[in-house]
């Protein structure tokens, strides 16, 4: 491994502050000689200044926040293109060309080695250990937020059944609101049950599917409900504690 291929499997761990003082003056000091690896470290902090922006977690009313990860791949393409041995300017029909030239060579250059000498064991190619803790706090905190704003939604919620007003014939709630954010929410937790999976929130997840199970009575209801199903509704939330639990695991994940 050359002298740049080194520095680079260091370059996360050095915008996040994690190295030792002998390899943090080793990456600084390589950092002023090779331009290179300067701009690949001026691209791993423009991605950290991303993530660090509150808006990036914010999930629109279209629930395009799931869309997360093709966001950041579109600010990635804003980077200064890594130069190739294959010219950008190739059609797909060039590129597929080009392929097939080079898997044939390829092929070539294996059975005229295998008539010479052993094939031998290919090597084991490691990730460096940096870039997977760079990616573990990105899912850790994408895990963590999603779960933080799915409960604080689900809050709002239930506090608009507890105070639900009679405004229906018959002196009937009318929950219609109610009934259409619950069947919101209810699509929304579909979609969050691979986050729950992580570590760091795993803990949320039991809270999660009492809150599913409440969504979907809700979701059921009349849009006019009667007294006794929303009393019904209101001794549950407060039976269960969800307001109290609510708050406290919205504390652990901020």
């Amino acid at each position: 491994m050359n002298n740049c291929e080194s520095v680079r499997d260091l370059l996360v761990l050095h915008a996040e502050g994690e190295l030792p003082p002998e390899q943090k003056t080793q990456v600084e000091n390589h950092l002023i000689a090779c331009a290179e690896c300067r701009e690949e470290a001026a691209g791993i902090d423009k991605i950290r200044s991303w993530l660090a922006e509150p808006a990036l977690f914010a999930p629109p009313e279209d629930y395009s926040w799931q869309f997360l990860p093709r966001k950041l791949s579109e600010r990635a393409r804003t980077l200064p293109a890594v130069k190739h041995w294959l010219p950008a300017n190739l059609g797909s029909l060039g590129w597929t060309l080009s392929m097939a030239a080079t898997l044939f060579l390829a092929c070539g250059l294996i059975w005229l080695t295998q008539r010479q000498t052993p094939a031998p064991v290919p090597a084991v190619q490691v990730e460096a250990p940096g870039n997977q803790a760079f990616l573990g706090k990105i899912q850790s905190a994408y895990a963590r937020e999603m779960t933080s704003q799915y409960l604080g939604q689900c809050q709002d919620l239930l506090l608009n059944v507890v105070r639900a007003e009679k405004s229906c014939e018959g002196q009937k709630y009318d929950v219609s609101l109610e009934v259409t954010r619950a069947r919101d929410l209810l699509q929304r937790k579909r979609m969050l049950d691979s986050e729950l999976r992580a570590p760091e929130v795993a803990h949320a997840k039991d809270l999660c599917d009492e809150l599913e199970a409440f969504l979907i009575n809700l979701s059921t209801s009349e849009k006019c409900e009667s007294t006794d199903k929303l009393h019904g509704m209101e001794r549950f939330i407060e039976k269960e504690q969800l307001l109290l639990r609510i708050n406290v695991l919205q504390a652990e994940l901020s």
